[in-house]
């Protein structure tokens, strides 16, 4: 009977911990491994929200700094709520205060969003994708 009630009051609490968790992708500019490795990664950060990446895009504006781009599928049978932000080291690692917010995005079932963004300056070599779920 202890048992029973220490899992009826652990489960609540481990329900409520996973949702506030967020995962982190990082990627550095230039990888040798390419789009290929930006898009596991990715997928590896949305997997837990159940989307998935369908497209990568990492490059330089016109202007100079990178931009990225990330193509996001719902292949699942509801809409998806969830939260995102880039946030952009320069080449050594450290953060650049770019400013970022967490925005949120929905997709309905089978279709598929955009998101991206600027790196602040042209310093910036590192992007990081940061998700968690959004109600």
């Amino acid at each position: 009977m202890k048992r029973l009630l220490m899992i009826a009051i652990a489960l609540p609490t481990l329900v409520i911990a996973g949702c506030g968790s967020v995962n982190t992708y990082r990627a550095t500019a230039g990888d040798a491994a390419g789009k290929t490795a930006f898009e596991s990664q990715i997928n590896d950060a949305l997997t837990s929200l159940f989307l998935k990446a369908e497209a990568v895009r990492f490059a330089r504006t016109k202007g100079g700094p990178y931009q990225v781009q990330v193509t996001v599928a719902n292949d699942g049978f509801s809409y998806r709520r969830f939260a995102y932000r880039f946030e952009w080291m320069d080449a050594d690692g450290m953060l650049i205060d770019s400013g970022s917010t967490w925005q949120t995005a929905t997709i309905p079932s089978g279709g598929t969003a955009m998101i991206s963004s600027v790196a602040p300056n042209d310093t910036c070599e590192t992007f990081q994708l940061q998700t968690r779920r959004s109600n």
